[in-house]
């Protein structure tokens, strides 16, 4: 038997920045997949395909590291006690060599978490894939670093409200979008390391505290606003809740002395307030994704329509109301396997 995983990624609606600090967080889980098969090897060597920023087949014997990092990371967690022979595929989550800011990296790690439980389950115990511990599996291959919030859409799916007790383990709950509120991703043409951001915002941090405090607490104040509206049904509070809290991390990254939101994306919020949609960057800024959202169909598709004029990609995105899933698979042969 062949056990197949897939596990949507994200989109975040509100709550980047203060979501580190406490504050509420709205994440959207989103129907582009990372997708992984395992089964057992047909010879006495572990193989492994991947479609992703790593792509290639590679071959080696059980024990030895794949160099791919959060398989390793995953494996270390719970070794096999015989060779396997596995695909792991989120090459979805790009346009072209660019990632888009979908979460790919979670989501990937908790495709393959899911394959690698249920492979390991069947000689040992369980490993374990709660939120929690992929949550720490990710941290773990991002050197420490992560709020969990891309981990919990990719295992919850829908619409998930995050945040962080005081131990920093995730908390989480299921919300439901006001049913009036449309939504599209826009894609402003280069990736961008969330990793370097946060840095720039914890440097910012340290030297002045008492702004950053006060920056973060507009933040939060604006991500429980919009976290309530969704909560109470309340799709014109939501969609100003997104609005304010773009405006929010522009002046953040003002501040900061970094380009949360770029050139490009002033350019895309301009052409979104004229129609009267609300804009902003989605995730730590500086390039990937911003997301747009209105009430009225008819501004949102005008606005989709207006920004593809100007060259830059609408990215069609639906609520992925499933998160991680697990299936056993009949036999394929080896063609289908390496389709």
């Amino acid at each position: 038997m062949r056990i197949r995983a897939r596990a949507p990624g994200k989109l975040v609606a509100l709550g980047e920045y203060a979501v580190l600090e406490g504050a509420p967080a709205l994440v959207l889980a989103i129907d582009r997949y990372a997708v992984a098969t395992l089964e057992s090897s047909p010879d006495a060597e572990c193989h492994l395909r991947t479609r992703m920023a790593e792509q290639g087949d590679r071959s080696f014997p059980l024990g030895v590291a794949s160099r791919i990092a959060l398989v390793d990371t995953v494996i270390a967690s719970a070794p096999a006690g015989q060779p396997w022979s596995g695909t792991l595929d989120s090459s979805a989550f790009f346009e072209g060599d660019n990632k888009v800011g979908l979460g790919s990296s979670a989501a990937a790690l908790c495709a393959w978490a899911g394959v690698w439980a249920a492979y390991v389950a069947k000689g040992a115990a369980r490993p374990d894939t709660s939120l929690g511990a992929l949550v720490g599996l990710h941290r773990a291959f991002q050197g420490g670093r992560g709020s969990g919030i891309d981990v919990a859409a990719s295992v919850t799916g829908g619409a998930v409200e995050f945040r962080l007790d005081v131990a920093r383990a995730p908390q989480v709950g299921s919300v439901r979008l006001p049913n009036s509120v449309g939504f599209a991703g826009i894609f402003a043409g280069r990736s961008a390391s969330t990793p370097e951001f946060v840095a720039h915002f914890r440097a910012f941090q340290a030297a002045r505290p008492g702004e950053a405090a006060a920056l973060l607490r507009r933040l939060s104040a604006t991500a429980e606003a919009g976290c309530a509206a969704a909560r109470g049904g309340a799709g014109d509070a939501f969609v100003e809740a997104i609005a304010d809290y773009g405006r929010g991390l522009r002046d953040l990254g003002e501040a900061i002395g970094a380009d949360i939101v770029t050139a490009e994306h002033r350019q895309i919020g301009e052409h979104a307030l004229r129609h009267g949609v609300a804009y902003k960057v989605s995730g730590a800024g500086g390039g990937d994704l911003g997301l747009a959202c209105a009430l009225d169909t008819g501004a949102l598709e005008a606005f989709k329509a207006s920004v593809r004029e100007r060259g830059f990609r609408v990215i069609e995105l639906g609520l992925a109301e499933r998160g991680l899933t697990v299936n056993e698979l009949a036999d394929a042969s080896v063609g289908e396997r390496w389709e």
